[in-house]
């Protein structure tokens, strides 16, 4: 018995010595490039960050704010990180176009009161930027609206 209570006690002091990463403390590191012209002036921004659970899905949101005008663009990134493999299909999303590094974007604005273009970014997040007015309340008209070019262009600084 007490051979075996020693022998438990060195393989317990060989685990603690053995110097191996644990997978579920390891930092967490993204770097996104963010747009620095915009359509309109902005006054505010801010970020917001889920990783609710760390190691599974992530979730950056940039918000670019023009508080006198209540224009607001947000530039979501998000990944499911641990299936890197499933990247979303986005096709669906709207009118294809091309950005700047031959990466497919689509243009989506089904909704009256905002304008989306979603693509793929190198590091395998699903990326879109999303402009409304006033909370997402204010329809849309011809002199509120974006150009999807305006969009592409916006799109094209995060490459």
């Amino acid at each position: 018995m007490r051979i075996l209570g020693w022998l438990i006690v060195t393989l317990a002091l060989v685990e603690l010595a053995t110097d191996r990463p644990d997978s579920s403390n390891l930092p967490i590191e993204h770097t996104f490039e963010e747009p620095i012209a915009f359509p309109f002036e902005i006054t505010r921004r801010y970020t917001e960050v889920d990783i609710k659970v760390p190691h599974h899905f992530h979730v950056f949101v940039f918000h670019y704010v023009n508080e006198e005008t209540a224009q607001e663009l947000r530039y979501i990134v998000h990944k499911i990180v641990d299936k890197p493999e499933d990247m979303e299909d986005i096709s669906s999303y709207g009118d294809q176009y091309i950005l700047a590094d031959g990466t497919s974007a689509f243009f989506d604005e089904t909704d009256a009161t905002s304008q989306t273009l979603w693509w793929q970014n190198k590091d395998g997040f699903t990326a879109r930027i999303i402009y409304y007015i006033d909370g997402n309340t204010v329809e849309l008209d011809d002199e509120s609206r974006l150009s999807v070019q305006q969009l592409i262009n916006l799109a094209n600084q995060t490459l």
